[in-house]
């Protein structure tokens, strides 16, 4: 049923809409349905004639289903043939095992019969054909692979054909899948490498999400999914662990001990820690006992402030013997999902903040040990340690991919008592460019703000207590829009508006129905343990402060579709803000209707920009305005400016910050940085800047590296060569790939995790030089 939103925007009667089977409303097309059956070879008069007589019978609010109905019956009476490819090309889609919708093609049976089973090309069209028959008959919305896939085996089975059959069977996925999957891994996830883990996790993940799409979702949402409307992140975690992202309170292990599992009933119960390695070991078990119940990364916030009571007296070379002992284990504790290490991040600071100087401060046993401001100095120390550990490396020189540190500069960070570690820090951005910032000097800053891998962010600004805006709790999910299609199919501002406000209403429905499974899986199936524990009578997990957030791709497209001009012309700018000004007063207004927290992020879009440039180049063809070239196609992620953009740094800074207010979720500024600024000390102006003078909320100095296996060189930029020993098969690249550092691949082949899109996207970064 329409909501009363939608049925205001709704045209006069004059103008017949018609819905479609995402949701969406839109108007009658008589041209659309002339031009479907001209591109099929249909004469031109009874193209118009067809087109008029559905004209006619049309009424407001008619589903494009019984739209093609009507002009197949039409067909029919002229052409069989043209009516079976317009029934073929227009009412029988396929719902993809690639996450598509795509139109029935005959051929494709053809040749997926020739390529898993070693069928002649007779004996294919001969199968093809049949089943082509059989599909006719059924009056169905949509056909699945797996549907056509059953068809196809009954159909060899009547040939006589058992051996084809048993080639063609899916076992969850076609047994042609999983041996590529076996035989080639897959490039969905830049953390992953390949091996018989990811194998397991790549075929369990796909009948989870074939699950989520048939039996949790609606069809029009799961529809808006697979066209590329949206994307719902995360399917295959979407019935059983929904939440993305969680920020820990260390406080609570320290002050009640450690049960992995989150009962004690399975595995050991650890007291409260007496050690400082005893509670290194705690904090990266904590983080990956977590991981088992959460779909995204961990991460721990003022980190150093609630470890120092334990460095309290001991000599610096143990303090950082304790902090190698952490990172290390995090960085080799390859037990995460598909094995691989722990999705960590952890937040430094560089002094106690002075909101903390007088809050309780627990020690060895759990005991209270005065307040944390009597910890400055330990503070201090630790951040010093742990900067110093990163900046040395692995054995072999390789940076320590996790955890994902992030320091927070404060007003007092930015005095000269200071200048030192921050110095160091520096350091750590110019040789690996691992390290992110937080500038909390930012005119929209509280007291605290605490980001979570990739960007995902939460601030003391939904109760305006820093513990419960801040502390177990975290991004609950995201829906992505496809912001270059909105513009695609509008006119004017008045449709921007309208299909933003349609593709909203759909994201709010998915995020509703995922907080609805999180409550079933932490409260009724006792899924989530970890999450569920109670620490007093409190569960640990506080989902009601947690986020549900509207993402977004591609806002630079769709400006140039729309304006003609992308996100550094001065009016597309202005209209970019109107943009995200729109989705925030959504958001806003789901805040007053529900009590919960919703709110707007940029997307981390490791995979989606690749995916929406992809079918809408399908879709749209010329039309579709994208980034990279044929078969690697990408959108400009969420705000930012393109990445092969000329302009200078500062004018990058001065677009960019005014979108960071925007998306309170989360956000970064990217600033890929080239071989003359691999110097501390230019960072450091440049993060002075950037602080005392801009609004930019998080960013980080992302730099290209190779390495040597071979000799364990280290080298700035992308090195197909190494110039110490002249290695060249050998040589690793390492970038940033959406928010984290992570290995691209060998530079002879650049085979390692990252999809096509991200590939070209790295090929295409304009590095920022003096």
């Amino acid at each position: 049923m329409r909501d009363e939103r939608i049925i205001a925007a709704l045209p006069t009667k004059a103008e017949t809409c018609v819905l479609k089977n995402n949701g969406i409303y839109e108007k009658f097309s008589y041209e659309k349905i002339v031009k479907s059956l001209l591109m099929l070879g249909a004469p031109l008069w009874t193209s118009e004639k067809i087109a008029s007589q559905v004209a006619t019978t049309a009424y407001d609010g008619i589903s494009t289903a019984e739209i093609k109905m009507l002009v197949y019956d039409s067909l029919c009476e002229f052409n069989e043939d043209i009516a079976d490819r317009y029934l073929a090309t227009n009412k029988l889609r396929v719902r993809t095992s690639r996450d598509k919708i795509e139109t029935f093609d005959q051929t494709k049976i053809e040749d997926t019969l020739i390529v898993e089973t070693g069928a002649s090309r007779e004996l294919a069209h001969t199968i093809a054909s049949d089943v082509w028959k059989e599909l006719k008959k059924l009056n169905v919305q949509y056909l699945t692979a797996p549907m056509i896939r059953e068809i196809v085996n009954t159909k060899l089975v009547e040939h006589g054909l058992e051996t084809l059959r048993k080639k063609y069977t899916r076992l969850g996925i076609p047994v042609y899948n999983i041996t590529h999957l076996i035989e080639n891994g897959s490039r969905d996830n830049a953390n992953m490498i390949h091996n018989p883990e990811t194998v397991h996790k790549y075929v369990a993940d796909e009948a989870l999400k074939q699950y989520s799409l048939l039996h949790i979702l609606p069809n029009e949402l799961a529809d808006a999914h697979m066209s590329g409307d949206i994307h719902i992140h995360d399917l295959e975690f979407f019935a059983g662990r929904p939440m993305n992202c969680l920020q820990h309170d260390l406080r609570l292990f320290i002050r009640h001990g450690l049960k992995v599992d989150g009962t004690g009933d399975h595995t050991s119960v650890a007291g409260p820690p007496k050690h400082m390695e005893t509670l290194m070991n705690h904090a990266g078990e904590i983080m990956l006992a977590s991981q088992q119940n959460m779909s995204g990364g961990q991460a721990m916030s003022l980190w150093n402030v609630f470890v120092a009571p334990f460095a309290r007296g001991m000599p610096y070379e143990q303090v950082k013997q304790a902090m190698q002992m952490f990172i290390f284990n995090l960085n080799m504790a390859y037990a995460a999902r598909g094995s691989q290490v722990p999705f960590t991040s952890i937040n430094l600071e560089f002094n106690v903040p002075s909101f903390l100087q007088d809050e309780p401060a627990y020690g060895p046993r759990g005991q209270l040990v005065g307040t944390y401001g009597d910890f400055e100095e330990e503070t201090r120390i630790l951040q010093r340690a742990f900067t110093e550990t990163l900046l040395e490396g692995d054995s072999d020189g390789k940076p320590h991919l996790f955890p994902n540190t992030i320091y927070n500069i404060r007003k007092e960070t930015l005095k000269s008592e200071m200048e030192e570690d921050l110095m160091r820090v520096h350091e750590l951005s110019a040789k690996y460019g691992t390290a992110y910032f937080i500038n909390m000097l930012a005119s929209y800053r509280g007291n605290m703000a605490n980001y979570m891998g990739c960007r995902t962010s939460l601030q003391d600004n939904w109760t305006g207590d820093w513990e419960k805006d801040c502390f177990r709790t975290g991004n609950l999910a995201y829906v992505t829009l496809n912001l270059p299609r909105i513009a695609y199919q509008s006119k004017d501002d008045s449709e921007i508006f309208e299909y933003l406000d349609s593709y909203l209403d759909m994201a709010i429905n998915v995020l509703k129905l995922r907080r609805e499974q999180a409550l079933y899986c932490l409260n009724d199936y006792n899924l989530l343990p970890f999450l569920h524990q109670k620490f007093g009578e409190d569960m640990y997990y506080q989902i009601d402060n947690s986020t549900l957030s509207f993402g977004f791709v591609g806002l630079n497209e769709m400006l140039q579709s729309y304006l003609g001009q992308g996100i550094e012309h001065p009016e597309s700018h202005k209209f970019a803000i109107k943009i995200l000004e729109h989705m925030n007063q959504r958001a806003d207004q789901l805040k007053k209707e529900t009590g919960l927290r919703w709110t707007v992020l940029q997307t981390p879009a490791e995979s989606t920009a690749y995916r929406f440039a992809s079918l809408d180049k399908e879709k749209f063809n010329e039309q579709a305005l994208v980034q990279g070239d044929k078969g690697a196609y990408y959108y400009t992620n969420s705000s930012h400016v393109p990445v092969n953009s000329d302009i200078l740094l500062p004018e990058k800074i001065k677009i960019e910050e005014k979108f960071h207010q925007l998306t309170p979720g989360g956000h970064i500024f990217h600033a890929f940085m080239g071989e003359s600024y691999s110097n501390a000390d230019s960072l450091m102006s440049l993060t002075d800047k950037i602080s005392r003078k801009s609004d930019i909320g998080f960013w980080a100095y992302s730099s290209a590296i190779s390495f040597c296996i071979k000799c364990k060189t280290l080298m700035k930029g992308l090195n197909d060569k190494c110039p110490t020993c002249g290695e060249s098969k050998d040589v690793e690249w390492y970038d940033r790939i959406t928010g984290y550092v992570q290995q691209v691949g060998r530079a002879k082949s650049a085979s390692g995790g990252w999809n096509k899109g991200k590939m070209q996207e790295l090929r295409d970064r304009r590095r920022f030089e003096r």
